[in-house]
C-alpha cells in the first residue's frame, strides 16, 4: 500500500510516498517545492494558491511514478489560518505568523483576559504569534474580513478543504491556537467572549485517524488519483514527528524536534496547566493517540539559517554547513552566548548585526568570524536545551535519561554532542524525516495495516540506524 504524505514547512514542502513492507518503512520523495512568504504593502502573506498548485503537482507525480495511492494526509506548521466566506471562498492569502500585526498585542489582550486565565484554560505558551492573538489583532483593527468570514481553517484544514470540500478543525493543529481548552479538548467560550472573537468561525474538532473524504472529482481528474481517501492525521507537523519517535515504552525519554524552530518536551496523558508550567513557558499541545505534548517552543536553527542567507548574498555563492562546522570547532569556547528567544532575533534585517548588538548590550565579546558566529549559535542552543530539560523535569516530576532529536537539525552532529554535554543525557538521532514517518504511520493505522503507534514506532526502529551521543565534556 502506498501512502502519500504532504509535509509543509515554513520554507519548503514535500510530497513523499511511504510504503510499509516486512516490518520496515520506505520513503520516496516524489516532489519538493519552495514555500515562500510575500510582502504586499505592510503585510507578510503565504502564497497559498502557489502552495496548493505544488501539492496537486506532488499528487500527480506520485501517480506518474506508478504508485497506487491508498490515502493522502497533510501536516504543516501551526497557528496560521485562512478565512472562508459563506460561499466557501478564501477571503485572502493567509498571513504569516512572522507578520508585524501582533507586535505588542499581548498587553492589550491581557486587559481583556488575564494571562493566568488564558494559560489555565488552554495550557498554551503565551506567544504573540498564537492564533488567538492574530485574531485579536483583527478585532483591534476592525478588519472587515471578520464581518464577512464564515469559517476559520488552520493551514492543514485549508488544504484538506480544497482537496475534499470537508470543513473541520483537526485536533492537534487546533491545540496550537490558544483557543482550545486543554482538558476538555473543545473550544473555550470564555476566550472568544472576552476578546470579541466570533466563535462561529470555528468548526467541530476532528481527531487524528479520521477519514475526512475523497479527493474532489476535478482534482482526481487533474492528478489521476482516483478514489483516494484523505486522512486527518496529527496535522501539526510536530504531532506527527513525535508519533514516529523510535522510543520503547520502558524508556524515560524526551523529544526535540529540531529545525527552524526547536520543540522540546515529553508525552503525557493529561495537560499540566500549573503556574509553574506557565512561568517556565511550557505549552500543552494535542498529540496522536489521545496524548498531550508538553513542550516548550525555542527559536532553533533560524539564527544560523539567517546568517547563512546573509553570507551567501555577500559572497554570491552557497555557504555549506560542513564549512561552518569545521570553522566552528576552531573558534573559542563560550566566547559569546545569546538567548535564541530574545525579541531581537525574531525577524531582523541583519542577523549578524542583531547578534553583535546583543553581545555588546550584554557586555560580551562579539563574534567576528563565521566560525565564531556558528559556535555562538550552536552552544547557545545547547545551553537553552539543557535549561529546558531541567525545567521539564521540575514541572513534570519525571526522570529524563534520553533525548531523541528528530528533524533536519538532527543531522548537525556538533550540536547533538554539545546538547548531550550540556544536558548530561544520552542523545539519540537517526530519524531526520520523523514528521513524514509519523504521517505515514497514522495513515497505515487508519487503513488497518498496522495496529497502533507502538507498532509504528517499532517499525521505525527496525528501519533506520540510530546514533547515540553520550555526555563527554559536561563541565
Amino acid at each position: 500500500m502506498a501512502y502519500l504524505a504532504i509535509d509543509l514547512g515554513a520554507g519548503s514542502g514535500r510530497a513523499i510516498v511511504g510504503n510499509i513492507r516486512d516490518n520496515r518503512i520506505e520513503l520516496d520523495e516524489v516532489h519538493r517545492f519552495s514555500n515562500r512568504q510575500i510582502r504586499l504593502g505592510d503585510t507578510l502573506y503565504w502564497d497559498f494558491p502557489a502552495l496548493f498548485a505544488e501539492i496537486k503537482q506532488g499528487i500527480f507525480k506520485a501517480v506518474q511514478k506508478g504508485y497506487s495511492i491508498q490515502s493522502i494526509a497533510v501536516d504543516t506548521w501551526g497557528v496560521d489560518f485562512g478565512l472562508l466566506d459563506k460561499q466557501g471562498r478564501l477571503l485572502s492569502n493567509p498571513v504569516c505568523y512572522r507578520d508585524a500585526r501582533t507586535q505588542g498585542i499581548l498587553q492589550e489582550a491581557f486587559k481583556k483576559i488575564s494571562k493566568e486565565k488564558l494559560y489555565e484554560s488552554t495550557g498554551n505558551q503565551l506567544m504573540e504569534i498564537n492564533t488567538v492573538f492574530q485574531l485579536f489583532s483583527l478585532v483591534q483593527s476592525d478588519n472587515p474580513q471578520l464581518a464577512i468570514a464564515d469559517k476559520l481553517l488552520f493551514t492543514p484544514d485549508l488544504v484538506n478543504y480544497f482537496l475534499t470540500g470537508f470543513i473541520g478543525n483537526e485536533y492537534t493543529i487546533a491545540s496550537t491556537s490558544q483557543l482550545l481548552n486543554a482538558k476538555s479538548r473543545t473550544w473555550e467560550p470564555a476566550i472568544f467572549e472576552a476578546l470579541h472573537i466570533p466563535q462561529q468561525l470555528m468548526s467541530p474538532i476532528v481527531f487524528p485517524g479520521t477519514v475526512i473524504g475523497k479527493l474532489r472529482p476535478e482534482i482526481a481528474a487533474e492528478t489521476g488519483a482516483e478514489d483516494v481517501n484523505v486522512i486527518a492525521v496529527g496535522s501539526h507537523d510536530t504531532a506527527s514527528a513525535v508519533a514516529a519517535i523510535p522510543a520503547s515504552a520502558d524508556e524515560n525519554w524526551a523529544f526535540l524536534s529540531s529545525g527552524t524552530w526547536s520543540l522540546l518536551g515529553i508525552e503525557l496523558d493529561k495537560a499540566i496547566t500549573t503556574p509553574e508550567a506557565m512561568e517556565n513557558n511550557f505549552t500543552n499541545e494535542g498529540g496522536v493517540g489521545n496524548k498531550i505534548r508538553f513542550l516548550t517552543n525555542i527559536t532553533g536553527l533560524w539564527l544560523l539559517q539567517c546568517l547563512m542567507s546573509e553570507w551567501e548574498k555577500e559572497a554570491g555563492n552557497p555557504v555549506s554547513y560542513e564549512y561552518l562546522l569545521e570553522k566552528c570547532t576552531q573558534a573559542t569556547d563560550f566566547q559569546s552566548i545569546v538567548n535564541p528567544d530574545d525579541a531581537a532575533f525574531v525577524n531582523p534585517s541583519s542577523m549578524s548585526k542583531a547578534i553583535v548588538d546583543y553581545c555588546i548590550r550584554t557586555q560580551q565579546t562579539a563574534p567576528k568570524t563565521k566560525g565564531e558566529f556558528t559556535r555562538c549559535v550552536l552552544q547557545s542552543l545547547a545551553l537553552k536545551y539543557a535549561s529546558a530539560i531541567e525545567s521539564l523535569k521540575k514541572c513534570t516530576h519525571q526522570t529524563i535519561t534520553k533525548l531523541y532529536i528528530v528533524g533536519g537539525g538532527s543531522k548537525n552532529e556538533l550540536l547533538n554532542q554539545y546538547t548531550a554535554d550540556a544536558a548530561g543525557v544520552e542523545v539519540v538521532t537517526g530519524i531526520s524525516e520523523s514528521t513524514v514517518l509519523g504521517n505515514v504511520i497514522q495513515q497505515a493505522i487508519s487503513g488497518g495495516q498496522i495496529s497502533g503507534i507502538e507498532e509504528g514506532r517499532k517499525i521505525v526502529r527496525n528501519s533506520f540506524k540510530l546514533t547515540s551521543y553520550q555526555p563527554q565534556n559536561t563541565a
